[in-house]
């Protein structure tokens, strides 16, 4: 009898604990692709909470959380967040959220519906299915554009004792020599640049360096067309 009745108070504690503390199985959709989380999404005060890591950068953003500080950026988008606080910033206006976000064991949930809206998504709630898809967000970063050419040797770096010293490069690809320019510390010192190979050249530097550092800067036209500038330095001992 006692422990029926023990069952019994439990069976009712359970059925009188508030949804937002309630497991709650939340499928996440995100531009047609299921996403699967380490630890699932949490319901609080009927708004879906989903862990930090993930979504951010599934709807084209990237984030920073720092003591208890969450700020994403997207492409023209920015946002932030704060653990356990209902204030936010979108674009660097305030906004109020309805639940803040919080942490569960070593997990970080924020809320969903706000992320992605904030980053310019739709958002859909199927309670049947009990399925949030999402579609949109930030567009990726576009990839950064392909070198134009780069230093596979260069001459000398570190500490030189020479006070005219030779500088030797080399390239990657072919370069235009017509089209190559050289200068030490802003000095134009073309005049003396020789080709040594497809793409590798020397300079000698004109006049005495003085101690300390010094920059070398060289510019060009790529055998295809392309632009360049790179730069590097050494030290005159």
């Amino acid at each position: 009898m006692k422990r029926s009745s023990l069952i019994f108070a439990c069976a009712v504690t359970a059925a009188a604990l508030p949804l937002s503390v309630r497991a709650q199985s939340v499928n996440v959709i995100v531009n047609g692709q299921p996403m699967s989380f380490a630890v699932a999404p949490m319901v609080r005060a009927g708004r879906v909470f989903v862990p930090l890591r993930g979504i951010f950068e599934r709807l084209g953003a990237s984030v920073v959380y720092s003591n208890g500080q969450i700020n994403a950026t997207a492409t023209g988008r920015s946002i932030s967040l704060s653990i356990g606080s209902t204030q936010a910033t979108v674009d660097g206006q305030p906004q109020t959220i309805d639940v803040a976000p919080f942490i569960v064991g070593a997990t970080t949930f924020v809320p969903l519906r706000f992320i992605s809206q904030a980053l310019g998504a739709s958002v859909n709630w199927n309670d049947s299915t009990s399925t949030v898809t999402i579609q949109g967000g930030a567009p990726p970063a576009a990839a950064p554009p392909p070198h134009a050419v780069r230093f596979v040797s260069v001459s000398p770096t570190g500490t030189v004792y020479n006070p005219t010293p030779v500088l030797r490069f080399a390239f990657d690809r072919p370069v235009r020599v017509e089209g190559c320019r050289v200068w030490i510390d802003g000095r134009n010192v073309t005049l003396g640049l020789q080709q040594v190979g497809p793409a590798s050249f020397t300079v000698t530097a004109p006049v005495p360096l003085g101690y300390g550092s010094h920059r070398v800067r060289v510019t060009g036209i790529t055998a295809g067309g392309a632009s360049f500038e790179l730069f590097w330095t050494f030290v005159r001992g």
